[in-house]
């Protein structure tokens, strides 16, 4: 992790989650070891097993999340910000994680839409590649909805 600007990942992926609280991490630990998906959830518990599982179906291009998962943040192309104030410039589609993430972002909802009626917690900007989505957790952000921001993304379902 980059600890000048609270980033997980690749400074220069193209989707930036924003999240507003980091796991915990050891001074060795490097996003680009082979085990440091294994070792971050070790360390943080089945919360953050949660969290980056939630990311993989999110992002991954086919439907085989659990794979991706393994690998997330290590060859493929997200990055996590941590208690960021600004967007990752960088980033082509920024996901931003919860009320308090978007918040930090200074993001207002009124310059967001649902992406679905179904989707009652994600939107996104009206202009820029940014969605304004759920803290990654199953019970605030379930498969369904899941899906639908995978839609948005041009992904096909999981389901």
């Amino acid at each position: 992790m980059n600890k000048n600007n609270q980033i997980i990942g690749l400074d220069n992926a193209k989707i930036c989650f924003y999240l507003p609280t980091p796991p915990i991490l050891s001074a060795d630990w490097s996003h680009t070891a082979p085990s440091a998906i294994q070792n971050l959830i070790q360390v943080n518990g089945n919360h953050w097993r949660k969290i980056l599982t939630i990311m993989a179906k999110i992002a991954v291009t086919d439907t085989n999340w659990k794979g991706y998962r393994d690998e997330l943040l290590l060859k493929q192309d997200e990055s996590i910000l941590i208690d960021s104030h600004q967007l990752n410039p960088k980033a082509c589609v920024h996901i931003v994680c919860g009320q308090l993430s978007a918040q930090n972002l200074n993001l207002t909802p009124d310059l967001f839409t649902p992406i679905s009626p179904t989707a009652n917690y994600v939107s996104k900007h009206a202009s820029q590649a940014i969605y304004l989505c759920p803290y990654l957790d199953y019970r605030q952000f379930p498969n369904l909805q899941i899906d639908l921001l995978r839609g948005a993304l041009n992904l096909p379902p999981l389901s």
